[in-house]
């Protein structure tokens, strides 16, 4: 009895072609970063390995951080049975990440999964670019500087365009040897050669005079 029950169960697997084999879809069999692991730093690349080869195009991968954002990823890339998804770098906080795949089976069936690890150190914080110091002016020379004034001598000079012109007169020349704002010399000259006329007449005068009144009445 018990021989033809299991004649007949196998009949029926047979018939119907359901067997462990056929049935059996893609499982994870290993990833790195591996499911608890923890990490001193975070991870640039994430690799899934199945039991058999799934197709890049359809696979779906996301990396959710601590505080539930979602990381960066790059094109998911597909080597045989094994994926492969570029992290780039972000400001991702320390602690639990969480791993959610979506993989495409050989039969067409979807299937998914998902994993766990931890980062212990934050992020390393990206270094301020150097500051870089200027380049000093070049020094200014004598000759290249550029004339200043003061207040003083700027107002001075609108005084100077806003006053009235006042005319100016030439001094008057005057004679060398003579004296500043007195009689010329050559009236003086003539005064004195008059004075002499004079007196040489008076005195020739006189001198007749004297003879006459010398000489003896006849």
């Amino acid at each position: 009895m018990t021989r033809l029950a299991l004649s007949a169960l196998l009949a029926l697997l047979v018939l119907f072609g359901v067997s462990p084999q056929a049935q059996a879809h893609t499982e994870l069999v290993s990833s790195d970063p591996a499911s608890g692991a923890s990490l001193p730093q975070r991870p640039t690349l994430l690799k899934l390995t199945f039991t058999e080869p799934v197709p890049a195009e359809s696979a779906q991968i996301t990396v959710l951080a601590a505080d539930g954002s979602a990381w960066p990823t790059g094109e998911v890339t597909a080597d045989g049975a094994t994926l492969t998804v570029p992290l780039p770098e972000s400001g991702s906080p320390a602690g639990q990440h969480t791993v959610r795949w979506t993989v495409e089976s050989l039969d067409g069936d979807f299937v998914d999964g998902t994993f766990a690890f931890t980062v212990t150190a934050p992020p390393a914080a990206q270094q301020p670019p150097a500051a870089t110091t200027p380049a000093a002016p070049p020094a200014v020379t004598s000759g290249d500087a550029a004339p200043t004034t003061s207040p003083a001598a700027a107002t001075g000079s609108v005084a100077t365009l806003d006053a009235p012109a006042t005319p100016t007169s030439s001094p008057v020349a005057t004679p060398a040897g003579g004296d500043e704002g007195g009689v010329p010399l050559w009236v003086w000259i003539a005064v004195a050669a008059v004075v002499a006329v004079i007196g040489v007449a008076v005195g020739v005068g006189l001198s007749r005079r004297a003879k006459r009144g010398a000489e003896p009445a006849e």
